[in-house]
């Protein structure tokens, strides 16, 4: 991609995060060049009631969990987890 596009990414949401959103998924336009982090911040601009809950969630990137920097690619397909608690 050149410099100035955007990808497209679908995000799905589980648990509570989906009453917070008000959907099972979203579809971002994100920046070419967008990592995990942006993934983040974009999320808590477009629903600001997510701020409180993205440092406890755990995002997969094509099913696997990855970190902040991890760069997101066109197309790719970006689940929000939360934290799994057991007994």
């Amino acid at each position: 991609m050149t410099v100035g596009q955007s990808i497209s990414v679908k995000v799905r949401l589980f648990s509570g995060i989906q009453a917070l959103v008000g959907a099972k998924k979203v579809d971002l336009e994100l920046p070419d060049g967008a990592t995990v982090a942006t993934l983040r911040d974009r999320l808590v601009q477009a629903y600001p009631a997510l701020e409180g809950f993205m440092t406890t969630y755990v995002i997969a990137v094509e099913e696997e969990v990855q970190d902040q920097s991890h760069a997101l690619h066109d197309g790719d397909t970006v689940d929000l987890i939360p934290p799994i608690s057991g007994g």
